[in-house]
């Protein structure tokens, strides 16, 4: 078993600043979006100069990383939650669906959140180069992993044919940031782009593409539905 060194005051005072830090860029992000984010600002607010900054956040991608591996974190959460509140007999489908709901759920009640993972996903280099782009997949992949296992459980189960759980989680994963951002223009056309009406006819067909029967997935969605809408998780580093 190995040990941590315990941290010398100093290292707590500099962690707690740099919690302090990202608490403030985050309430930035939550409440303007990203462009409400700079370095300038954020100095402002929490009274540093933007100079000593940089003693926390090498860069201004150091810092997005952080944030989005604080959202990571709570979209683990809520995948967890989405989890528990389903009845122990539950099918391994009905966990690939519940694992959906937790991330729309997540997108639906975190939206500022979620754009700036969203963004992140579509065009990393445009937020966070390397090498602070490696702990945010890294992050990512462990987050999707429950995602993977469910799949995989599917397949022993033979409710699905035998398939690569690696590709399917990514197909699952693209399908929910692809439809997600698209509440956005739901006003513009409400009955074509009912968000819900979409997730649920994709994920139908992809697990009846990969060889769900049909009555498999009603099925699994009969139990999704005893369970509603998830609820909302604590967050990690939140402050009130």
């Amino acid at each position: 078993m190995t040990h941590e060194e315990p941290r010398t005051p100093r290292e707590r005072r500099h962690d707690e600043s740099a919690r302090r830090i990202l608490d403030e860029a985050m309430r930035m992000v939550e409440q303007g979006g990203l462009e409400a984010l700079s370095m300038n600002r954020l100095a402002e607010a929490v009274h540093y100069t933007p100079g000593a900054l940089y003693r926390y956040f090498a860069s201004k991608d150091a810092l997005l990383a952080q944030l989005v591996v604080r959202i990571l974190e709570d979209v683990r959460l809520a995948l967890a939650a989405a989890l528990a509140a389903l009845p122990p007999r539950a099918t391994p489908l009905a966990r690939v669906l519940a694992l959906a709901l937790g991330y729309r759920s997540f997108a639906r009640r975190e939206p500022q959140r979620f754009g700036l993972l969203a963004m992140t996903m579509a065009e990393p280099r445009v937020l966070i180069d390397q090498p602070e782009a490696a702990p945010v997949v890294t992050l990512m992949l462990a987050v999707m992993q429950p995602l993977g296992a469910a799949l995989t459980a599917a397949a022993e189960a033979r409710l699905l044919a035998p398939g690569d759980p690696a590709e399917r989680t990514i197909l699952v994963f693209a399908l929910l940031q692809g439809v997600l951002p698209l509440h956005k223009q739901t006003r513009y056309a409400p009955r074509l782009l009912d968000i819900d009406h979409l997730l649920s006819r994709g994920l139908r067909a992809l697990l009846m593409g990969w060889g769900a029967s049909a009555r498999a997935v009603d099925t699994a969605t009969r139990q999704l539905a005893s369970i509603g809408d998830t609820a909302e998780p604590p967050r990690t580093g939140a402050t009130s």
